[in-house]
Order: structure tokens, then sequence, then C-alpha cells
């Protein structure tokens, strides 16, 4: 019998940890039966992974003691793996636990772990574990943390999060490589400050709801480029002065105070539930010029925002409920995002290409809807999203006679509305036409329920549905008159220079008779309609 040759075996170790890194854990553990050979390779892994709830999410209708026996299943084998490393003196560069600590013994065993890992000097440390609820007591019994881990020279990157705790009696912590400190876990707010103090090379902080953490000074970081600061339930004050720092974002869940100081590399500024006022924002722009990227969001204390900036490039506005007046002059503005209320909006700016939409009323005039349409300083895409098609069907629909059709520039528009009847798409495209007289491309998607019987009962699932329309233009007919319809903007409308459609809806849901004569009915000189069925490829 001919035997073929096992190529792959024969690879140098760091060729096959190199192919291994790409395979799930439990692939390669199934590996080990091939020879003698595999048995142990998956050991020298450089970039290994181990998650509890992969060893046991299988289960089903199985015993207590069938469940423990994967759990330690689990633990051998982190054991075995960490083991093999230190004995061996092997470095790891990354290491990523999620597990759950069941008792004492399981604590004590995470501290052996750590003292392997410190010992072969890992670079990335990322810890996610949780106590069995039988012993959990937050956050008496949460794991602390040994000491070591804040004097080792090696990490780089540190993340902690679940059960973790960060105690007041480590002493001089000494992180000299870390670059980026991820923490979603109990915190002392002094160790917080020490650790920060004693990380002198940190690129990137993130701090999540980190219970006990009150306040928090950054200063002296050269090389801090990047702050999240998210869902810190007990966060009362923030210094930051940071010369380097490019992007900063806020998430808050309480009023906090934030002060920032000489930061004058900030070019990112995300800010969500803030309790910050105008004079504020104002200030904060003001200081930091090169701000490119504002995100304000939940902001209810902001009234009047005005922005003079040539940095900006993009924009948004989302859930500001007090705000009634916006003013911006920001000639470099590329994006604009806005969720609210139809209020006074100024934009004076020349290079916008993409705006956002949403309102949370409409139950405005029509000249006041119109009027801040008309202010968006005319993009090229819009996206708008509304709860239902009737509040856009119904803008200006007794006065479109007397009001000029607000973006007669915008070239792509994409609708998507969470309630519409297939009989409102004629009427909803009637009147994008007339808000945007000249489109190219017109996107709208909206969801609908289906009925899924099963063999019991039967139920709705929500779906979603689509249709695009794809517009071609040419000269409009000679000797045309002064058209009523768009006399009042700078050019003709769809309905004079429409040459071509091309429709496509994916489920074939709209009648194609009624947009056939819809538009045949409308457009002077339409000579081509297409409409076909199935996957639509014309979005936007």
């Amino acid at each position: 019998m001919e035997y073929k040759i096992d190529r792959i075996s024969e690879l140098p170790d760091p060729i096959l940890d190199h192919i291994l890194s790409f395979i799930p854990i439990k692939q390669i553990l199934q590996l080990s039966i091939l020879s003698k050979r595999w048995q142990n390779v998956w050991t020298l892994l450089t970039i290994p992974e181990f998650v509890q709830y992969q060893f046991t999410n299988n289960l089903r209708k199985v015993t207590p003691e069938e469940i423990q026996g994967k759990k330690q299943g689990f633990k051998s084998f982190v054991e075995r793996y960490l083991l093999g490393h230190y004995r061996q003196r092997l470095s790891i560069n990354k290491f990523r636990l999620n597990m759950m600590l069941d008792d004492e013994s399981d604590c004590a065993l995470l501290n052996r772990w750590i003292d392997y890992l410190v010992e072969c000097n890992v670079k990335e440390l990322n810890l996610h574990v949780w106590m069995n609820r039988k012993i959990y007591e937050f956050p008496k019994n949460c794991f602390e943390l040994p000491e070591r881990v804040f004097v080792a020279k090696s990490i780089t990157e540190l993340k902690l999060s679940g059960c973790c705790k960060l105690n007041s009696f480590y002493n001089d912590i000494n992180l000299p490589s870390l670059k980026k400190l991820v923490l979603d876990s109990f915190v002392e707010n002094q160790v917080v400050q020490a650790l920060i103090d004693g990380c002198r090379n940190l690129e990137e902080m993130i701090l999540e709801c980190c219970y006990g953490l009150k306040s928090i000074q950054v200063s002296g970081l050269s090389k801090l480029m990047a702050i999240e600061l998210l869902q810190n339930s007990e966060l009362e004050s923030v210094e930051i002065e940071a010369s380097n720092l490019e992007s900063l974002v806020f998430k808050l869940t309480r009023p906090c105070q934030i002060n920032l100081g000489q930061c004058e590399s900030l070019n990112k500024l995300l800010l969500y539930s803030c309790s910050i006022t105008d004079k504020w924002l104002h200030d904060v722009l003001s200081k930091h010029p090169l701000i490119d990227c504002l995100y304000l969001r939940g902001c209810n204390l902001l009234k009047m925002i005005k922005i003079s900036s040539h940095c900006m490039k993009s924009l948004a506005f989302i859930d500001c409920s007090e705000l009634v007046e916006v003013d911006i002059v920001t000639p470099n503005l590329h994006r604009l995002e806005y969720d609210g209320d139809f209020i006074s909006f100024s934009l004076n700016t020349s290079s916008i290409s993409e705006v956002s939409l949403a309102f949370s009323d409409y139950d405005f005039s029509d000249v006041e809807k119109i009027e801040f349409l008309a202010n968006l300083s005319h993009p090229k895409l819009l996206n708008w999203q509304t709860f239902t098609a009737e509040n856009v069907i119904n803008i200006a629909k007794e006065s479109r006679e007397n009001l000029p059709s607000p973006l007669y520039s915008v070239k792509q528009l994409k609708l998507k509305a969470y309630s519409l009847s297939t009989r409102q798409i004629q009427e909803l495209v009637d009147t994008l036409l007339w808000i945007c007289p000249l489109l190219e491309i017109l996107f709208i998607e909206w969801q609908y329920e289906e009925a899924i019987d099963n063999i019991s009962f039967t139920f709705t699932e929500k779906k979603e549905d689509n249709i695009s329309f794809k517009f071609s233009y040419e000269n409009p007919i000679d000797n045309l008159e002064d058209p009523s319809c768009c006399k009042l903007i700078p050019i003709l409308c769809w309905r004079h220079c429409l040459k071509t459609i091309k429709i496509e809806n994916s489920r074939g849901s709209i009648e194609e008779d009624t947009l056939k004569k819809y538009f045949f009915d409308n457009a002077e000189i339409l000579e081509s309609f297409h409409y076909l069925k199935g996957s639509v490829s014309l979005k936007v």
C-alpha cells in the first residue's frame, strides 16, 4: 500500500502557529487526534482565546455533574496551555479569557494563570470574568486583580470587564508599555487615577460602566490620542488636558462637570446626554478650532447653537429636545445629521454632500417645514427617516402652488418609512418629486408584517420591502411656456425633461400599471418606462 506524505505536519512550529491562528480553538483540539505531531502543537499558539461558554453552550438536558465536567475540562485546557508556555519560557502575544468563577478555588486558579501570563510577557491581556450567582454579592465577591499585573512591563493592552475589581491596596502602578486601557468593572476612584498616572505611554483609554468612578483628571500624557467615558453612573467631574488628544467621547447618565483644558489637537467630539450649555459648547469650539466632527445627542440644555468653523466637516444634532435655533457657518461641511423638530435652522456652506433627516414631530405649518428644508444648502444626497409615510405626503399638500420646491439640487434620495401602505406609493413619489424635482435616483424602503403559520398558532413577523427609481433627463421640448409647476425655482422640474425611468421592486408588491400611468400622464417627453421585479440594485 502506498502512503501519502503528510507535509503539513512537517512544517516548522512558527508556520503551524500562523496557520492555526486562523482556526477556532475547538477545531484545533480535534486536530490533536491525527498524529503525535499534532497532540501538543496547539499549546504553542501565541494568539489564544478562551471562552468558557464555547465548551458548554451545546448542552441540552444534561445533569449538573455533566456541566461541571465540561467546566473542569475547560479549566484543564487553559491550565495545560499556560503551563506549557510557562515551562518552555514561551512568549504570549494575546490572551483573552471569558469565564465564570464558581468558588474561591477558581479565583486562586485565575491568580495562578495570571502569574503564568506575566512570566510569559503577555502583551494583550483581556479578562472578562463573572461570579456564580450562588456566591455573587456585588462588589464584595468580585475577583480582585493581583497587584503584579500593574507592574508588568510587557503589557501593551489591558481590558478588564465583568466582576474584576481594582482595589486601593496597589502601591506603585507602573505599566511603561501600556498603550490601550479598557475598564468595565468595579473600581476605586484613587486606583483609576493612579493607573492613569502610572501609564505614561497611554494612547487610548475607554472607561465604561465603572462603578465607583466619581472623578477623573488626565494630564501629562503626551501620547494620549483617544478617550471614551461611557455610562459611568457615579461620575461627577472630569478634567482633561492632553496636547495630542484627537478624539473625545462622553456618554453620561447624570450631570457631570466637564473641564477641557489645552487639547489643541482635538478634532472629534461626541457628546451623549451631557448637561452642557450653549456657552460651554461655544467656549469649547472656540478653544479647539481643529474640531472637524461634532456629534450631539440628548444634550437637553442646549437651546441656541451658533457654530462658525472652517475645519468642521461632520455635524450631528440628535434628540436635543430644547433646541430652538441653529446657526451654522461651515464652508467645508460635508455631512449633516439632524433628528428633532422643524426649528429655526440656518446653514451656510458650499460643499455639503450628504444630509440625514428624521423629525420627531410633523405638527408644524407648511411654511416652517419648507423653510427648514430649503435652508439645508441643497445637498446632493438626502437620507430621510420617518415613522409614517403620511407625515411626508402631507408636507405642503394644499399649498404647493404657492411654495417653492425646497431641495431642487438633490440628486439622490433615500427614504425609510416604518409604516407605509403600498397604496400610498404613488402619492409619496409625487410628494418627493415635488420636494426634490430633479432626482436621478429615488430609493424607498418600508416595513410590512407577514403572517407566519406555526403548527399550533400564527404570528406576524416584520419584514422589509423596497422600490427604487432611476431617472434620466434631456433638454425640454421647444417653445415651452413658463410652467406653473416650477415657476418658483430656478430649474425646470422632472415633468418637462424626464426621458427614461427604470423601476425595481424587490417583492413586486407595487402595481406596475399604476406607476406607468402616473408617469406617462405627468411627464411630457417620457419615452421609456421599465419595471423589474426582484432584487434591487439601484440603492443610494
